[in-house]
Order: structure tokens, then C-alpha cells, then sequence
């Protein structure tokens, strides 16, 4: 089985870090890729958010030194994960997001040379 997702696009924030119970960091960002349709000489965007979380340590602590400021064009490859959690009104939301946890994934800012960041976790 395949679960591969590849974007490029920029990111809307810096990145949040955060340690887990176990003591271990992840880092939370979020990624804008965008498409577009032209009509009659009109164009209209369409923008998609992403959330990537990031579980490779090496890629955490390089974005902890380093950061990757807002607007910053990146490259993501990762896997679809799906989550759901419990509003504060009861209600239960779904969403996905595309995680960076395994050697075959890696992040890598598309602004700087010297940028890329996978390593194995």
C-alpha cells in the first residue's frame, strides 16, 4: 500500500514546537498550496491549508535553530493521516493532516540552498 502526499507551497506561520508527555519534540506548521481556474479572462484562486506535523528530530531541531519564517516556499513529503477531536460545544470534528515521521519523508525550504531538512527519525 501507498500513502504518499507531495506538496509545495508556503508556509502560513512560523512553526510551533512542542514536547510531548514521553519527552519527545514535534513541530506543527502550516502550509498554503493554492490552484487556479481562468474564466472568460477572469482569474479566480483557490486556496488549500495543510497541516504538516513534523516527528523527525533532526527536522525539529533544525526548524528550532533555523525557522522557517511566514511565507516561506517549502517542500513537503509525508504521509495522510486522519484525526478527530471533540469541540468545547460537543461536537466531535474530523480533519487530516499530512505527517513527516518516517526517512522517506523530509521537509525542505525551497527559499535557501543550504535548507534541506530530512533525516531519519
Amino acid at each position: 500500500m501507498l500513502n504518499k502526499v507531495q506538496l509545495i507551497g508556503f508556509t502560513g506561520a512560523e512553526a510551533e514546537i512542542r514536547t510531548t508527555a514521553g519527552g519527545k519534540k514535534v513541530a506543527t506548521l502550516r502550509v498554503a498550496t493554492s490552484r487556479y481556474t481562468k474564466k472568460e479572462g477572469t482569474r479566480k484562486d483557490y486556496t488549500t491549508w495543510h497541516q504538516v506535523e513534523i516527528w523527525n528530530q533532526g527536522t525539529v531541531g533544525w526548524l528550532e535553530s533555523r525557522g522557517l519564517p511566514k511565507g516561506s516556499k517549502v517542500f513537503v513529503e509525508g504521509e495522510t493521516r486522519h484525526d478527530r477531536y471533540t469541540d468545547k460545544d460537543g461536537q466531535e470534528r474530523f480533519f487530516s493532516k499530512v505527517v513527516v515521521a518516517t526517512p522517506r519523508h523530509e521537509l525542505k525550504s525551497l527559499d535557501r540552498q543550504e535548507a534541506a531538512v530530512s533525516e531519519a527519525a
